[in-house]
C-alpha cells in the first residue's frame, strides 16, 4: 500500500474511532444506512437514480441536522437531554431503566417499579433498552434508530409502487413521505411510529405477494411472514395484529372485486340486503352497540381527561358524565358516528385554531385536504393499474383510520394517528394527481390543436 494511502487509511480509522467514542450508534447508523440508499436506487435508469438519490440523502441529511440542532440547543445543566415531545422524556427514561436492571445496577424502588408498570408497555421500549445496554446511555442517538426504520420503511414501500403504480406516482409519495413536517417530527423521534411503519410496509409486500404469487410454497412463506410480523406489530402496539390483519382481508377483498365488475355491481345490491339480515339479530346488535358505546368512552376520555386541544364527537349532553354514554339513542349513535367519519379528514378547522402549535400546522393541514381529495380519483385509476395492490392500501388505510376515528378527541393525537394511515395513502394520492395532470395536459393539446384546425 502505498504511503498516502496509508497516512488516510489511519486518519479515517482514528475519526471513527473518535466518532465511536463519541456517539457508537452514529457510526452503526452510518454503516447502516448506506445499503438502505444503495438499495432506493437500484435497477432505476440514471436520471430517476439522480432524483431518488437525491431526495432520499437530502432527507437523511436534513434529518441529522434537526437532531444536531436539538443537542446544541439544550441546556443539559437543567436537563439531561432534550426532546421534542413529551412522550419522548417518558420513553428514553424507561428504556434506561430497563437497562439498569438488565445490567443489575443499583436503582431507586419507584424507577424499578416505573420501569415494569403496565401502562405504555411495548416491545419497541425493549428494544431502545437493548440497544443502550450495547453501546450506552444514547439519548440522542436512540433518534438515529427512528430516522433507519422510517427511511427504510418510505424506501420499501416506495419501490413496491413504483412497480405496481407507477414512478412518477411512486416519485411523489417518496417526497411527501419524507418531507411531510409532522411524519418528519416523528421520524427523529424516540417514539415506536416508526418502527410501526416499516413492519406495516413490510407486511404490506408480504401481502401483495399473497395476493399476487401463484405457487402455493410462496403463498405459504408469505402467509408464515404475515403472521410472524403481525405477532411483533402486537408487541410494539396493542391491537395492531388486528389491525394489520383485517387489512389484508379488507384489502384482499376489495382487489378481488373490482378486478370483477359485475362482481361488484352484485355486492353493490347485496350488501345492504345481508346486513340488514345481520343486524336483526339481538346479539350483534348489543354487541356493536357496546363496541360504539366503548369507543364514546374512549372519546370522552380524550376530551374531557386528556390536555391539549379537544374536539366533539358526541352531543353536548354526554360531556359532563361519562355514564349518560350508557343511554345512548340510535339517533345520536349515528350523529357520533358520522361526526368521527368527519372529524377524521377535516380536524383541525382552519377557523378553529386555538394556540400557535395548531396555526402553524394548517399549512400542512391544507396540503392533508388536497391529498385526501385526491384518493378517491387515485384509487378509480389505481384498479386499472393494479386492483391488488390499491385493494391493499385501501383497506390498511380503512381500518387503521377507522381505529382512530371514533376513539380520538385530541387534535395532536389525531394528526399523530392519521399519519399512520399516509403510508398507505399517498400512494393513491400521487397516482390521482398524476392522471388528473395527465389528462388536463392532454385536453388542453387538443384544445390547442382544434383552435389551429378552425383557425
Amino acid at each position: 500500500m502505498r504511503p498516502a494511502r496509508m497516512v488516510v487509511a489511519a486518519v479515517l480509522a482514528v475519526a471513527v474511532a473518535f466518532a465511536y467514542r463519541l456517539s457508537p450508534l452514529t457510526v452503526w447508523f452510518a454503516v447502516a444506512i448506506v445499503p438502505a440508499v444503495v438499495y432506493s436506487i437500484r435497477g432505476l435508469d440514471a436520471r430517476e437514480r439522480q432524483w431518488v438519490a437525491a431526495i432520499v440523502i437530502a432527507a437523511i441529511a436534513l434529518r441529522l441536522l434537526v437532531i444536531a440542532g436539538l443537542f446544541v440547543s439544550t441546556d443539559h445543566s437543567m436537563v439531561p437531554f432534550g426532546s421534542f415531545f413529551g412522550d419522548e422524556d417518558y420513553f428514553i427514561k424507561r428504556s434506561l431503566w430497563l437497562r439498569n436492571v438488565a445490567l443489575r445496577m443499583p436503582m431507586h424502588a419507584l424507577d424499578l417499579e416505573y420501569a415494569f408498570e403496565p401502562y405504555g408497555r411495548s416491545s419497541h421500549l425493549y428494544l431502545l433498552a437493548f440497544v443502550q445496554a450495547l453501546v450506552g446511555p444514547s439519548p440522542y442517538g436512540l433518534r438515529l434508530l427512528g430516522v433507519f426504520f422510517y427511511v427504510l420503511a418510505v424506501v420499501v414501500l416506495h419501490r413496491l409502487a413504483r412497480t405496481t403504480l407507477g414512478r412518477l406516482p411512486a416519485l411523489f409519495g417518496l417526497t411527501i413521505l419524507l418531507f411531510l413536517p409532522s411524519l418528519f417530527a416523528w421520524s427523529i423521534s424516540v417514539l415506536k411510529e416508526p418502527l410501526f411503519v416499516l413492519i406495516s410496509a413490510f407486511s404490506l409486500v408480504l401481502a401483495v405477494k399473497l395476493a399476487a404469487d401463484t405457487a402455493w410454497r410462496s403463498r405459504a412463506l408469505a402467509l408464515a411472514g404475515l403472521v410472524a410480523l403481525a405477532a411483533v406489530l402486537e408487541s410494539v402496539r396493542q391491537n395492531s395484529a388486528l389491525f394489520i390483519g383485517f387489512g389484508v382481508l379488507v384489502g384482499l377483498a376489495i382487489g378481488f372485486v373490482a378486478r370483477r365488475p359485475r362482481m361488484m355491481l352484485a355486492l353493490m345490491v347485496a350488501i345492504p340486503i345481508l346486513l340488514g339480515v345481520i343486524f336483526r339479530n339481538p346479539v350483534v346488535q348489543l354487541k356493536t352497540y357496546a363496541a360504539i358505546q366503548s369507543a364514546a368512552r374512549q372519546h370522552w376520555g380524550a376530551v374531557v381527561v386528556s390536555r391539549g386541544h379537544g374536539y366533539p364527537l358526541l352531543d353536548a349532553r354526554f360531556y359532563p358524565d361519562s355514564n349518560a354514554i350508557s343511554g345512548m339513542e340510535f339517533l345520536e349513535t349515528m350523529r357520533f358516528l358520522v361526526r368521527g367519519v368527519v372529524a377524521y379528514v377535516t380536524v383541525p378547522l382552519p377557523w378553529d385554531a386555538q394556540s400557535r402549535t395548531t396555526v402553524a400546522y394548517l399549512p400542512e393541514q391544507m396540503i392533508w385536504y388536497v391529498l385526501a381529495a385526491l384518493v378517491p380519483a387515485g384509487a378509480l385509476f389505481g384498479f386499472r393499474r393494479n386492483a391488488a395492490v390499491t385493494g391493499l392500501l385501501l383497506g390498511h388505510a380503512l381500518v387503521i383510520g377507522a381505529g382512530a376515528a371514533f376513539i380520538d378527541g385530541n387534535v395532536g393525537t389525531l394528526v399523530r394517528h392519521r399519519g399512520l394511515t399516509l403510508p398507505y395513502l399517498i400512494w393513491l394520492s400521487g397516482v390521482g394527481a398524476c392522471e388528473l395532470l395527465e389528462r388536463s395536459t392532454a385536453e388542453d393539446a387538443e384544445d390547442a390543436e382544434d383552435a389551429e384546425v378552425q383557425s
